[in-house]
C-alpha cells in the first residue's frame, strides 16, 4: 500500500501516524475504511519448520500445495471469478479483476502463484507473490468459501515464503483491509507483524 497517499480531491489514503491525517479528520473529512500493512522477517539462518507444519497440515488433509504453473492460468481465473464478491472492499484494497491477460503480465514481471488443489483437480485457495522494493509481497490470497477454515490460506502463503525464502528472500510483507479478521489472524500464525495502519478518508 506504500504510496498511496491520494486517491483524488474526495478520497485520501493516508497512513494513520501521517500528521496530514489528523489534520484532515479535524477539518471534518470521515473515515471510510481501515487498511494496513504486515511484515515476516526471517532470521538468518531462517526458522521455517513452523512454516513447513502449516504446508505439510493441508498436504496432510488430502490437498496438494504447490506451485501454479501457465497451464493452471484458467483454473485461476475461475476461482477469482468465483471469490470476488468475498473480498472486503475499501478505497485502498478493493480488488482488480483478474483475467488471463493480466496473469500473463504479472508473470512476466516476475510474480508467481501457489494454490491448494483438492484431489479432484479443484482449485480451492490462491496466493500471487512478487519482489517489489527489496521484500516479497503478497498481492492477494483467496480462498473459496465452500474450503475456509481449513488452513488453505495459510498453507499457500507458507508455501511461497518457503520458495522465496529457498532463494534467499527474507522480508516478505502484506495487506488488507481492517475487517478481514480471519486475514489478520492467518497472517500471525504466519509470523507476520502490522507494522503500518492506513486509513481511507472522505471529504465531508
Amino acid at each position: 500500500m506504500d504510496g498511496m497517499d491520494g486517491m483524488g480531491d474526495d478520497v485520501r489514503v493516508l497512513r494513520s501516524d501521517d500528521p496530514e491525517a489528523q489534520r484532515l479528520l479535524d477539518a471534518g473529512w470521515r473515515p471510510v475504511g481501515e487498511s494496513w500493512g504486515a511484515r515476516l522477517r526471517l532470521g538468518e539462518p531462517p526458522a521455517l519448520g513452523p512454516l513447513r507444519a502449516l504446508v505439510a497440515r493441508a498436504r496432510d488433509a488430502g490437498w496438494t500445495v504447490r506451485e501454479l504453473g501457465p497451464d493452471d492460468d484458467a483454473d485461476v481465473v475461475a476461482h477469482e471469478a468465483a471469490t470476488r464478491a468475498d473480498y472486503p472492499v475499501t478505497p485502498a484494497t478493493e480488488p482488480d479483476v483478474v483475467t488471463a491477460e493480466g496473469l500473463r503480465r504479472l508473470r512476466a514481471e516476475g510474480h508467481r502463484a501457489f494454490g491448494a488443489v483438492g484431489a479432484a483437480g479443484d482449485l480451492a485457495a490462491v496466493t500471487i507473490v512478487g519482489r517489489c522494493d527489496g521484500r516479497v509481497e503478497t498481492l492477494w490470497t483467496s480462498v473459496r468459501r465452500e474450503h475456509r477454515r481449513r488452513g488453505l490460506a495459510t498453507a499457500v502463503k507458507a508455501a511461497s515464503v518457503l520458495a522465496l525464502a529457498d532463494e534467499g528472500a527474507r522480508v516478505f510483507g502484506t495487506g488488507g483491509a481492517q475487517v478481514n479478521a480471519a486475514v489478520l489472524a492467518a497472517n500471525a500464525r504466519l509470523g507476520y507483524v502490522v507494522e503500518e495502519r492506513w486509513l481511507s478518508l472522505r471529504r465531508a
